[in-house]
């Protein structure tokens, strides 16, 4: 089958702008081509790279958008979603994909109804719910002109349901998967240990008001009259960046807590398998894939009481109520000050990625898109 995948989210040649979705783009291609398919890729030039480019053995095209030009001044007004998606349809960039047997729309993107002019098959991809009325429009639209949609939890389900009256039977879930052979507690280093001590800590995101890190940080005076060599390690840009690392230091933390801002991949690994717990205290999120990578690499997660977070983490870790400082304080110091509970949790998380196979994950997609084609066609 001839898959095109279009985001404008892909980790490489550098990774930074979106996570979830750069690392949902790169471990989906590469997986629907392991299993035979003829995958392509069409993204921007956001993360820089080449125009025409290859990824592990899949052809990539990179096209121009206004934030590719100008950087976030081109976000304005969703500026870089519109030129991204004219520039699209340019023919020189078409012929790229226009033999596609269907296309995976990997964000929400006016215009979309070039796609049908041209007979060319589209399932959107829908991750989250976003609060933004420009936005809504655009993805309302867009799933009226392609109205099978996949969604990647129960949760994104519901919201495609209630605000925009997607009907049940339209809708796939697929969940996002993990690489183990990536993450995993072999990347675990006794550098870290050394460095941070024996009660680490890690946050690993965006620093973005919806993933609710002050609700961490407000957490840390507790758990270190408790633990007072806790450390919690931060990872990730953003626009909230030094806002945290003030209100760090307004909370009297800031020893017990680092900022180490924007980490790549090959260390990042290292920190998930090197903590003692990840704290992930996200209010809202399409899936949660950092629970997965956490769990991956051996170390135990508390989250908010929130789906999918919370059922994605099972029984391998806690969960605390969401925005509560002192119940998620009182959760830490629990794991902390019992660590064969923190052993059972590991055990527990290790077994519950392996329901989340790329391979296992990206074999539902196959059978997804030729149900659809048959039905299509």
């Amino acid at each position: 089958m001839k898959i095109t995948i279009i985001s404008p989210y892909f980790p490489y040649p550098k990774r930074g702008d979106c996570y979830g979705i750069e690392r949902y783009t790169e471990n989906l291609a590469i997986s629907l081509k392991k299993i035979g398919n003829d995958v392509k890729i069409v993204t921007s030039y956001w993360n820089g790279g080449k125009r025409h480019d290859n990824f592990k053995g899949i052809p990539v095209l990179r096209i121009f958008d206004t934030k590719s030009l100008f950087g976030d001044l081109g976000r304005h007004f969703l500026l870089h979603y519109k030129t991204f998606a004219l520039n699209l349809f340019n023919w020189f960039n078409y012929r790229f994909y226009k033999d596609s047997d269907v296309i995976l729309l990997n964000t929400f993107m006016p215009f979309s109804k070039f796609f049908k002019f041209k007979g060319i098959p589209v399932i959107p991809v829908f991750h989250h719910f976003i609060m933004n009325f420009p936005i809504m429009k655009i993805q309302k639209n867009l799933f009226k002109e392609h109205n099978k949609i996949i969604t990647i939890s129960n949760s994104s389900k519901k919201s495609l349901k209630k605000v925009y009256k997607v009907k049940d039977k339209n809708i796939k879930v697929i969940p996002d998967g993990i690489n183990a052979k990536r993450f995993n507690p072999s990347n675990r280093s006794e550098q870290i240990r050394e460095k941070y001590g024996k009660n680490i800590l890690l946050y690993s995101g965006m620093m973005r008001p919806r993933k609710r890190v002050p609700v961490l940080l407000e957490a840390m005076p507790y758990v270190i009259k408790e633990i007072p060599d806790v450390h919690l390690i931060l990872t990730g840009k953003g626009g909230l960046l030094n806002d945290y690392k003030m209100l760090a230091k307004n909370l009297g933390i800031q020893k017990n807590t680092t900022f180490l801002g924007f980490v790549e991949d090959n260390e990042l690994l290292k920190y998930y398998a090197s903590c003692d717990i990840y704290v992930f205290p996200s209010w809202r999120e399409g899936f949660g894939q950092v629970i997965l990578e956490a769990m991956a690499s051996g170390t135990p997660v508390i989250c908010t009481n929130n789906p999918p977070m919370s059922d994605i983490v099972g029984n391998g870790g806690l969960t605390f109520n969401e925005g509560d400082s002192k119940d998620l304080a009182k959760k830490i110091t629990h794991l902390l000050n019992n660590r064969d509970e923190l052993a059972r949790l590991r055990e527990n998380g290790l077994k519950i990625v392996k329901e989340y196979s790329w391979i296992q994950i990206a074999k539902v997609y196959y059978d997804y898109l030729k149900n659809f084609l048959k039905l299509h066609h």
